[in-house]
Formats: C-alpha cells, structure tokens, sequence
C-alpha cells in the first residue's frame, strides 16, 4: 500500500512504514453521516456452503436506475449501510475510505480470493462436492481476528500453491513467487515442499527450535535474523601485530546478534545477544517492540546451551513462525505463512 506521508510503496502487514517509519494507517477519514432507515429491515443473506473453487461473494443486483453506476462498480464488494466489506477479510470499511485498515486490500483491484485450477478438465467437475474432490481443505485465515476467508479443497497428491501458474493460485499476492510452494497431499498426513523463493515460506512452531547462523524468524510484524558471532565476518582487521580495534564495549558474555530485516539490501536495529536467556516482547523482556501491536508482553525467548541456540515462544497469541529450510511434516491444525497470507491445513473429510 502507498505510505499517507511519504508516498512510497510499503507493506500493508506491517503497520509503520518501511521507509519513512510513521504510522500507514494515516488520518481517520469522517464519518459518513448515516443513511435514512429503510421501510423493511433487509434480511441477511445466508451464507455459501463451502464450493471446490474459492470465489468472490456475489455482488448485490442494482436496481435499473442505477445500472450506470453499478456497471463502474462491478469490482467492488456489496455496499452495507454506512461502508462495505473487504472482499479480503470482510472487515468493515467506511465510506470515503479506499484502502482497509486491517489487511491493506484496494478496493476495485479484484477479489483476494484465490483461484483453483481444477483437478480434472472435464465440464462436471465445477459440480463435484468439496467433501469429495480431496483429502482435506487448505483454509486462509484472517491474521487479525483468525477467522476462516477462503477454503480450498486439497487433491490427492501434489498441490502447487502461488502467484503464477499453480494448482491454487493468489494473483493479487505480490509477496508470492509465481511457483512458491507444494503440498503433498495423501490420505493421513501432508508435506510443505517449498520453493527457493525471496521471500521464503514460515511455519508456526509448537516446542523450541534450533537456529543456525543466518537464519529467519517472524514475531508480529517483526522479521528477524539470527547471527552468531563465532561466524560474523570481522569489520575491521588490524593493522599492526598486537594492536586492538577500537570499537563500543560490549562486555565479553555477547554470543549473537539479532538484526531486524526492513528490505533485501537495508537492516533495521540490532541488537547484542549476551544473556543466558534473552526474552522478546512489546512490554516486557530484554529486547522490546513497543509499536508492534501483534507481539504479545512477553512474547519468546533465545535461549544459549552448550549445543547452540533455541528459540521457543512462551504462550504468545499470535505465535512465532521460522523460516522452513526444506520439506517438513504438515499435521493437521498446523499453521503457515506465505506471503501475505495465513494459512491452516485441515485434513480428513
């Protein structure tokens, strides 16, 4: 989304911009003044069941006076008294106000649902039930209040998911390569094969996990790389036999580094790990996000043993996710991120 301030391309998930670091939100636009109470209360409409191909909500009929109007309008989601609904997380927006607060959707881009190449060519595939087109259902879910926006029926096999040409594809996703990732799909387990893409595929951990130098964990909106200093490369070599670089003090306990990753060639902060144990969180711990609302008080902990570094999340609510180096086990409940979208794996029918 563009930043209010400085006009710059920044990432909706997170909520400060990337560059010129002030609040993407921007100013609160007015209030509309509220419509006219109708003669007969509208009736909501029930919701879909669930169908193998993820498309947008059908869009409300217009009247025959306003067909002009509607006709400009086609891609935009059914208006409700007061503002719309994003078609992405179906979270109010107000009148006046092109862009949600929640999930940074434009309005008029299309649907953020995702589209699901069919499993077979034939014309009666579009009538097969959900229930027996797979083996289970991959469910994006809303990363500010969890609930379940699109769901999309796994086949048997493997399933290429991204922006381009694959099985369930997410064209809007500009964060997903065009082949990101594959899930292998049988009758009691999944697998996560991912892609050597840019910006990588992160799973949600339950125990602790191990880091090695270099590698990439998610707090919040916090992206996050661990460095152990036994494997940094030295800044400035001396000169002289015996003579020492100049430099801060440190104290002679620091064993890592964690740097913030704002962008493929710039770094954020970092911070000089020297603790035993080392919490992250908004309000409390050794390193703290003050800003970053979806980090919790306390949110995880880099723990230092004799065998290296583990990172575990102390009971967060929005949990930590690290980076997956290769094919890992998918259980089914198991949470992942992939570009701007938060995904579950339900398996079973």
């Amino acid at each position: 989304m563009q930043c209010p301030h400085c006009g710059r391309e920044s990432d909706p998930l997170f909520k400060f911009c990337l560059h010129c670091g002030k609040e993407l939100g921007g100013r609160k636009a007015p209030k509309a003044e509220p419509a006219p109470a109708p003669k007969a209360e509208a009736k909501p409409e029930p919701e879909a069941e669930p169908q193998p191909e993820a498309v947008p909500a059908k869009e409300a009929r217009p009247e025959p006076a306003k067909a002009g109007k509607a006709a400009a309008a086609s891609q935009a989601p059914a208006a409700e008294a007061g503002g719309v609904r994003c078609p992405r997380c179906r979270a109010k927006i107000a009148a006046g106000v092109a862009v949600c607060r929640l999930c940074g959707f434009k309005l008029g881009q299309g649907a953020g649902a995702p589209e699901r190449t069919p499993v077979d060519s034939g014309p009666e595939t579009a009538m097969v039930s959900p229930r027996k087109a797979g083996l289970g259902f991959l469910i994006s879910v809303s990363s500010v209040d969890g609930r379940e926006t699109v769901r999309v029926p796994l086949k048997a096999g493997k399933n290429s998911l991204g922006r381009g040409s694959c099985d369930i594809r997410f064209p809007e996703d500009d964060l997903l390569a065009p082949q990101h990732l594959t899930l292998d799909v049988s009758e009691k387990e999944a697998q996560l094969i991912p892609e050597d893409t840019r910006n990588g595929t992160y799973l949600r951990m339950g125990d602790q996990v191990q880091l090695a130098h270099g590698d990439l964990f998610r707090i919040g909106q916090q992206l996050l790389r661990y460095e152990d200093l036994a494997e940094v490369q030295p800044l400035v070599s001396p000169r002289e036999e015996g003579t020492q670089v100049l430099g801060s003090p440190s104290g002679p306990k620091a064993w890592g580094r964690l740097t913030q990753v704002v962008g493929e060639t710039v770094d954020g902060n970092s911070f000089l790990l020297a603790s035993e144990n080392v919490f992250l969180g908004r309000e409390r711990g050794n390193i703290t996000f003050p800003g970053d609302r979806y980090i919790s008080g306390t949110h995880a902990v880099l723990t230092r043993k004799t065998d290296g570094t583990w990172l575990r999340d102390v009971g967060s609510s929005n949990g930590t996710y690290v980076r997956v180096p290769g094919a890992i086990p998918l259980p089914s409940g198991q949470f992942f991120l992939a570009g701007r979208q938060l995904f579950k794996i339900q398996l079973g029918q």
